[in-house]
């Protein structure tokens, strides 16, 4: 292979964007999968008195304390905490934010779908504030939209408030 080649392979890779795909009532949203650690179901949660709505509790993963939060809470998409997987235990995605590691309950895990940049479009006119302040893209896919989440942002701007 030619360094031209490798090149234009390199170009081409670095255009892909690879996002963790998840459904929050019924949305599909992609998480960027350099964010997510880890994937699991939630056997055993401790709830946590008087908490933000969006905190969920705490789990014991693998010897570690996690804070469980619902991701459809902290962008307002719900009041509620659900996300029951198809044993009926919640789903949530492990991700790390200044040094702790976070669950973020959602309804569904799909896939790990690998997108081109193009494919994305710009943010429509008539999205509620609460979703367009965590958006990052939205991607055009056969079927529906998917909206791509700023994990950073969203955690930057959490402020969870004792209820």
């Amino acid at each position: 292979m030619s360094n031209e080649q490798r090149s234009q392979k390199t170009s081409i890779l670095s255009d892909d964007i690879q996002l963790v795909s998840v459904r929050i009532d019924n949305q599909l949203i992609g998480l960027p999968i350099t964010s997510v650690r880890d994937v699991f179901s939630i056997h055993a949660m401790t709830p946590v008195p008087r908490a933000d709505r969006a905190v969920c509790g705490l789990v014991n993963l693998r010897g570690h304390i996690v804070t469980i939060l619902d991701l459809g809470a902290l962008i307002g998409s719900r009041s509620g905490t659900r996300g029951n997987g198809q044993d009926g235990e919640p789903m949530a995605v492990g991700v790390e934010w200044q040094g702790e590691v976070f669950g973020l309950v959602v309804d569904e895990i799909g896939d790990v779908l690998s997108l081109k940049a193009d494919s994305s479009e710009p943010l429509p006119a008539n999205m509620s504030a609460a979703w367009s302040r965590f958006t990052r893209r939205v991607h055009k896919l056969d079927r529906e939209l998917m909206i791509e989440i700023d994990l950073a942002v969203l955690l930057d701007s959490m402020s969870l408030q004792a209820a």
